[in-house]
């Protein structure tokens, strides 16, 4: 559970953030909720489900072509994780539509889920950041991976998430960047 993603968006009177509870059972995800009090919007998934935006159905966004994609990254706070997520953006930024960070990543998660994104990234996570977003983008018919390809576990601490179609050139351009984990100390 994460009672405030978008801590300092929250902070600094910027209104994106929410409240993001992930559900899991032996290590599998059961349900995830995103709630965006800022524009009462109740995003739910249940694991096989539909994704729901208050109560009704959601699909990821329909871009077949990287050059489609409206993308979102990460801004984390630390160097050794920004490094490796700005050279994602320089890296994606030619190829893509357009990038934003915009600081919350349940928003971003959900944002892709219902289509508005095209795709998310983002080189350190926790799984109260991301497991309930997995589980809306998955219901929503999209993918999540963690950067270097694998499924997504609860462990995962970096992450893709998209509408499917652009997965796999997304990722491969984040690889090239060497955006797949935190830079070494």
């Amino acid at each position: 559970m994460d009672p405030i993603d978008g801590t300092t968006n929250f902070a600094s009177g910027m209104p994106l953030s929410a409240v993001s509870i992930g559900v899991a059972r032996r290590g599998e995800l059961i349900a995830g909720v995103v709630y965006d009090p800022f524009r009462d919007e109740l995003f739910e998934a249940l694991a096989g489900g539909e994704t729901k935006l208050n109560g009704a159905s959601v699909r990821v966004d329909d871009a077949a072509e990287i050059g489609e994609a409206v993308v979102a990254a990460g801004s984390p706070p630390s160097a050794r994780s920004m490094a490796p997520s700005l050279r994602g953006v320089c890296a994606i930024s030619p190829q893509v539509r357009t990038v934003r960070m915009l600081g919350s990543a349940a928003i971003m998660m959900a944002w892709v889920a219902c289509g508005r994104l095209t795709a998310y990234f983002e080189p350190d996570l926790n799984a109260w950041d991301t497991s309930a977003g997995a589980l809306l983008v998955r219901g929503a018919g999209g993918s999540v991976t963690g950067l270097d390809g694998s499924e997504y576990q609860l462990e995962t601490r970096t992450l893709l998430c998209s509408n499917g179609a652009t997965h796999s050139p997304l990722l491969s351009a984040l690889q090239d960047a060497n955006c797949v984990g935190l830079d070494p100390k």
